[in-house]
């Protein structure tokens, strides 16, 4: 679990809801089901749209770092990994 747990919220989002990816991966490890450990890794909360950066920690006790970010540049060439929306 050396990675961040985190996640990026647009300029004007004051409440979002997540997943704490170190649950879900602990989770799919113990032989939940998918449902099971979706619930468990389910975080929801709040931040000011005055703030940049907040904290918050799943039922586990996992820090997510939660950042606002204005949405990414497209990329100037297509990458096959990643998810086209049309």
């Amino acid at each position: 679990m050396s990675r961040e747990n985190g996640l990026w919220i647009a300029p004007s989002a004051t409440e979002f809801t997540c997943l704490c990816e170190h649950c879900l991966e602990l989770g799919g490890g113990e032989g939940a089901s998918f449902l099971a450990a979706v619930r468990a890794a389910s975080v929801r909360g709040r931040l000011p749209t005055e703030t940049d950066v907040g904290f918050i920690h799943c039922a586990a006790g996992h820090e997510l770092v939660v950042r606002r970010i204005d949405r990414p540049p497209t990329l100037t060439r297509p990458d096959p990994r990643q998810l086209q929306l049309r």
